[in-house]
């Protein structure tokens, strides 16, 4: 079974002496050491103990069993300490360490080929923060195979490359058969694309942050947190199979993501043969003024997204394109407001702030001709002045129609849900304004 929640022991402060640490068993001492908030490091043969392979600084010679020192790796020890665990039945410990000042790095392991996490099951990643720094301008930076019942929590992903920084792919059959990625977590204190990190005007995203990659095999009912995702053309990428493979889905999925920033686009929810759906993304996006930026495109289907979108090129906070259908953003801001090009307009948002009358009315349309709610908001027509109308009809997106037979009366209202039509026969027309429900 996966493990839930986040597992660590708070303890009060008190408790936290060395001299009454040094008291407790061996085996809570250890559990404190590895799990517990604001504790030193353990040391590797705790870990060792607790069933970790352990990749540290300076790697086979600081106790570590892997890190840069180890003999002919091109990945700072991270690629063989994954080989190992896989081998061993184990669990990888990478050990991390603050910063000295101001832009002078902490612990980084340099990379110099993609590191490729193999499938697991019922694997832990764990670790401090440090920083993997990819030192190729081409290829990714990782790869991660099929997961099921995993937990990983990383530090900063670091990648000047035109790829990806964390490519997510499912490809091999577990023990279950399956080549997936399940029931898992994947944490990371940043994700850091190649482009200018420093909003001077001069920046040039480049290469893709965070890409889940559904072409092979799913990716289903995973928890993934990134504090911060910056300088990428594209900043969380999902995507399926070719030509709607229904096998090939992304499906069930949350993702919070408190920033992300200085990207060309910054999420992008599915693609053309989209099967991107039901998953729940939390993100606050902004640009800090980069040119022509879009906040969210949205291709996928009944995704529920909490976002504040800000410093946006005009009408490309949020861009539903023509696949979307029956999403709902809930809009805390949206200053840079929409694109509407959805085929079915059912897709709706949700502002926070009231937007009353703000909203385009469109002209009434001739007699007996439907006129569509293509906006993403529930709007309310009220009629100004009740023309001479005979009969009117309303029909639903889902396709439900109502005929009215009576005429208008000045002050009606009319509610229409995004992607429901309203047609009126009359012989003189009348007259309404449209306002945004709140």
């Amino acid at each position: 079974m996966p493990i839930k929640g986040e597992n660590r022991m708070h303890l009060p402060q008190d408790l936290r002496a060395s001299s009454i640490i040094s008291s407790l068993t061996f085996v809570l001492g250890t559990a404190l050491a590895v799990f517990g908030d604001d504790l030193p490091t353990p040391s590797s043969a705790k870990l060792r103990a607790m069933n970790y392979v352990v990749v540290s600084p300076e790697g086979p010679k600081d106790g570590g069993d892997f890190g840069p020192l180890t003999p002919n790796t091109k990945t700072s020890g991270i690629q063989e300490a994954f080989n190992s665990a896989k081998a061993n039945r184990k669990d990888v410990y990478i050990a991390g360490g603050t910063m000295p000042e101001a832009f002078k790095g902490g612990v980084v392991y340099h990379i110099q080929e993609t590191i490729r996490i193999p499938w697991f099951q019922d694997f832990r990643l764990d670790g401090g923060e440090y920083v993997i720094n990819y030192d190729r301008d081409t290829g990714d930076a990782m790869v991660i195979d099929s997961q099921m019942s995993c937990r990983f929590k990383f530090g900063l992903i670091v990648s000047p490359s035109g790829g990806v920084a964390v490519h997510l792919k499912p490809e091999t059959k577990g023990p279950d058969g399956f080549a997936v990625i399940t029931t898992s977590t994947f944490e990371f204190n940043a994700v850091v694309g190649g482009g200018s990190v420093f909003p001077d005007g001069k920046q040039h995203p480049k290469g893709t942050g965070l890409f889940l990659d559904a072409s092979v095999g799913p990716i289903l009912h995973n928890k993934f947190y990134a504090t911060e995702i910056i300088a990428c053309e594209t900043g969380l990428l999902l995507t399926c199979g070719p030509n709607g493979n229904r096998s090939s889905v992304i499906a069930d999925n949350n993702f919070e993501i408190p920033m992300i920033h200085l990207c060309d686009t910054h999420m992008q929810i599915g693609n053309a043969d989209s099967h991107v759906v039901r998953n729940i993304l939390q993100a606050n996006i902004t640009s800090e003024n980069l040119a022509a930026a879009t906040g969210v495109r949205i291709f996928g289907k009944r995704n529920l997204l909490t976002l504040d979108v800000q410093t946006i090129a005009k009408d490309r906070g949020v861009v539903f394109e023509a696949p979307a259908e029956d999403n709902r953003i809930t809009a805390v801001g949206l200053s840079a407001g929409y694109t509407n090009s959805a085929t079915r307009p059912t897709n709706r948002i949700i502002p926070m702030q009231p937007l009353g009358m703000s909203i385009e009315t469109p002209a009434v349309p001739a007699t007996a001709v439907p006129v569509v709610n293509r906006t993403p908001y529930t709007v309310d027509a009220l009629i100004t002045a009740p023309g001479a109308v005979t009969a009117w009809t309303l029909t639903a997106a889902a396709d439900a129609t109502q005929t009215v037979s009576a005429p208008l009366a000045a002050g009606q209202t009319i509610h229409l849900e995004p992607g429901d039509s309203v047609c009126f026969t009359y012989t003189q027309a009348p007259t309404w304004r449209w306002r945004v429900k709140s």
